[in-house]
């Protein structure tokens, strides 16, 4: 007898779960090419601190004007996915207070060539209507489990009655695949801090009748 899988549970994050949100995205990224990029440090810790101090900043922003998804695993915060609704990208800066506490903790270099990463990003995005999924990360531990495809088909339902294109970018090559079967394809590739970058864009779904 086949044991059934744990079944993943979906809902739009709180207010309370910011911090276990943040923590497990610092997890997630802190080894993707453009973190190291960025962040320019071996130590693991230093780039989860620096991380965290930047989706701290992230999430209260992307809750109140674009979508945040949670996705909990027996009972576990396993994976989260930000993404921005037509015309709401880029979403307005975080307070003040909260963006000189991510530079003092992160460092003015790191602060610098992030800012530098974000605005070679925003060059090459497209100004048609469309959804942008800005961040999807999974617990390190719990990948492998279908976090990630459920949180992404659980956003891709959300997209598809606005009939507009969904658009991303991805730092791994490992990703491609990934998205290519939820519909994605390459659009642009280039360099963001010396390391390659796929844009891939889902066109629209046509109206079910």
């Amino acid at each position: 007898m086949v044991e059934a899988r744990p079944k993943i549970e979906i809902d739009e994050l709180r207010a309370p779960g910011e911090p276990l949100a943040a923590a497990l995205l610092a997890r997630a990224f802190e080894s993707n090419p453009l973190n190291l990029a960025a962040i320019q440090s071996p130590d693991t810790a230093r780039r989860r601190r620096c991380n965290m101090e930047g989706m701290r900043c992230l999430l209260p922003v992307a809750r109140v004007h674009g979508l945040v998804l949670a996705a909990s695993l027996e009972g576990q915060l396993a994976g989260v996915l930000i993404a921005a609704l037509p015309f709401s990208y880029p979403f307005p800066p975080a307070p003040f207070w909260a963006r000189m506490r991510a530079v003092f903790i992160q460092g003015l270099t790191v602060a610098r060539r992030w800012r530098e990463t974000f605005e070679s990003l925003d060059a090459r995005h497209p100004t048609s209507p469309h959804w942008y999924l800005g961040t999807l990360g999974v617990e390190p531990s719990l990948q492998g489990r279908g976090v990630g495809t459920a949180l992404a088909k659980d956003w891709l339902a959300r997209v598809d009655p606005d009939r507009v294109a969904a658009y991303l970018e991805t730092d791994r090559a490992e990703n491609l695949p990934f998205y290519a079967r939820l519909g994605f394809r390459p659009v642009a590739a280039f360099q963001v801090l010396g390391v390659e970058v796929t844009a891939m864009e889902r066109a629209p779904r046509a109206e079910v009748r």
